[in-house]
């Protein structure tokens, strides 16, 4: 991703790139921390040693040899040079210019980049890694669909989280956790595939991240609490997170799967809809209470569940490992919260 970001409009390398392009060139670029540890690849060529310019690189780009620049773009160290790496190393690259690039890649690990004269496409290699740059009208169209469709979830998943809200205090239904459970995850999943396109837009993106940011703002904190709260067992925050990364790797997953998840042994819909459990408190200590998640960990080992909270006492809160006097307040605030909203239920 960062090596993305170097080549992002808005970026004076990729002004560069895109001059080239414009003038039907080809280009070889190779990006080296210390030009002397790769003198055993490197061939011919002049020494320039130059500060690195976006008019300067088109100039050179007129030449067949690679050029190389630093790391960080900021000098251009050569240019007219030929590498050769290992002819042994596979590629799967059928020109010149690209074999090159991804052997060099993979011999060094390095980034390197080839720009195709006949195809006009920037292709990035870094070790073992390719990725060709898209056009950006393309980038903007997947961005913008990402950002529709991550509105839309965060509607639906607002809709069964305000039930969640409404309803804990007399059972919710595992069902309802799991299906905003999903909503969740399927929005961090939108975000994660589209992540690399809102980076190669680099400047061009930066409105439609901050959208994307607003919409998953707190997502990924709901989950582990809901996941906290509802599964079958304690968990510990260690075995949770595991959980989460798991669900996160399904591809294929459903509702009645996450269900299956939390460890609840159901073998249908309609059997997760009648389970109606009351959640332990987390969400409600950490968002209400302001209580670090292993203070938490010690108020629900003593009371299990947030019926069971509602009778606690300013003593018995004290005497709590972690739990202070102000910290005790803060949660007897919160029950009171909790009381008048059962009245009103």
């Amino acid at each position: 991703m960062e090596k993305i970001a170097l080549l992002s409009p808005g970026t004076k390398l990729r002004k560069a790139l895109e001059d080239i392009i414009a003038a039907n060139l080809g280009a070889l670029l190779f990006f080296v921390d210390d030009v002397n540890k790769y003198r055993n690849i490197m061939q011919g060529g002049f020494e320039l040693n130059c500060s690195f310019t976006p008019e300067r690189l088109y100039e050179l780009a007129k030449m067949d040899g690679a050029i190389i620049l630093s790391e960080d773009v900021t000098k251009i160290f050569s240019a007219n040079v030929h590498l050769v790496p290992d002819p042994n190393i596979p590629t799967t690259e059928t020109g010149i210019r690209h074999r090159t690039a991804e052997r060099v890649a993979k011999q060094t690990g390095k980034m390197v980049v080839a720009i195709s004269k006949r195809r006009n496409v920037i292709s990035l290699y870094v070790g073992d890694y390719k990725y060709v740059l898209n056009d950006r009208r393309l980038l903007m169209t997947k961005s913008t669909q990402a950002l529709n469709a991550l509105e839309k979830y965060r509607t639906s998943f607002e809709k069964i989280f305000s039930t969640i809200e409404n309803e804990e205090l007399r059972g919710i239904s595992i069902y309802d956790v799991a299906r905003a459970i999903e909503k969740a995850l399927i929005m961090l999943r939108i975000w994660e595939d589209i992540y690399p396109y809102i980076v190669e837009l680099g400047e061009d993106g930066k409105l439609i991240s901050l959208q994307m940011s607003e919409l998953l703002e707190g997502l990924d904190d709901i989950v582990f609490l809901l996941v906290m709260d509802y599964s079958f067992d304690e968990l510990k925050m260690e075995d949770a997170k595991r959980l989460i990364s798991k669900m996160k790797e399904e591809r294929d997953l459903s509702t009645l799967r996450i269900v299956k998840y939390l460890g609840w042994d159901v073998q249908s819909v309609a059997q997760a809809m009648e389970l109606v459990y009351l959640p332990r408190g987390y969400r409600i200590l950490k968002y209400f209470a302001k209580l670090p998640i292993t203070v938490s960990a010690k108020v629900v080992e003593r009371y299990k569940n947030l019926k069971a909270l509602l009778t606690a006492t300013i003593q018995e809160l004290m005497s709590i490992e972690g739990v202070g006097e102000k910290r005790a307040h803060a949660i007897l605030d919160v029950v009171e919260i909790l009381k008048s909203k059962i009245k009103q239920l």
